[in-house]
């Protein structure tokens, strides 16, 4: 079994992000409701509702999220995203040393296909 970790900064930053993009469908009726919940009740309580459901399926999303994260997968470009993010020192440092390498690799395949094709 791997000993790979999934940072908590991300899975915090992933959850609130799920709040409100994933489920904007939920996030927004809730404000909504809640905003005319100062004067009726009822739509405060049904806005409170959807603002938990909004909570719960974002949470059970970010879970996934994370499972995924730490199965062992086939793909290499993948493999290569999470021991970046699992490696020692900042993740966001790491991310940024494996896109660079990327998009150097992408420009040498690139520079060698249009040689290629010159001769």
């Amino acid at each position: 079994m791997n000993n790979r970790k999934y940072p908590t900064s991300l899975f915090i930053i992933g959850f609130i992000m799920n709040i409100f993009f994933r489920f904007f469908w939920l996030f927004v009726p809730a404000v909504v409701l809640m905003i005319v919940g100062i004067f009726v009740a009822p739509c405060l309580y049904i806005g409170l509702a959807i603002f938990a459901l909004d909570v719960v399926l974002s949470l059970i999303e970010q879970i996934k999220i994370r499972n995924t994260f730490l199965k062992d997968s086939d793909n290499p470009d993948f493999q290569a995203f999470q021991d970046a993010l699992s490696r020692d020192g900042g993740w966001t440092d790491n991310l940024g040393e494996l896109l660079e390498q990327k998009l150097s690799e992408g420009q040498n395949e690139i520079t060698a296909d249009d040689e290629s094709e010159d001769e």
